[in-house]
């Protein structure tokens, strides 16, 4: 399920800096110690899929209206020079 191993302590060995460095770090990133199931796998493809669908477009959309202005601008002079 892509659940980490446990996690081996040794009061002997003084292993506590370990344990305690794991468990502030899953505190912190909680959504880490969840494990992904096949649908939640397939959500982020989509998601993915459509942010760069919606990237590819607006960066598209940008470029032609850039052009659009930039053949105005060179229009404008043409005609103000004759």
């Amino acid at each position: 399920m892509g659940v980490e191993a446990p996690i081996p302590i040794s009061s002997k060995l003084s292993d506590f800096n370990n344990i305690f460095r794991r468990i502030v770090n899953a505190a912190e990133h909680p959504h880490l110690s969840i494990p992904e199931t096949e649908s939640g796998r397939s959500r982020k493809q989509y998601h993915r899929l459509m942010n760069r669908s919606l990237m590819f477009a607006s960066v598209g959309a940008a470029v032609v209206v850039v052009g659009f202005a930039a053949y105005r601008v060179y229009a404008a002079r043409k005609n103000a020079s004759n």
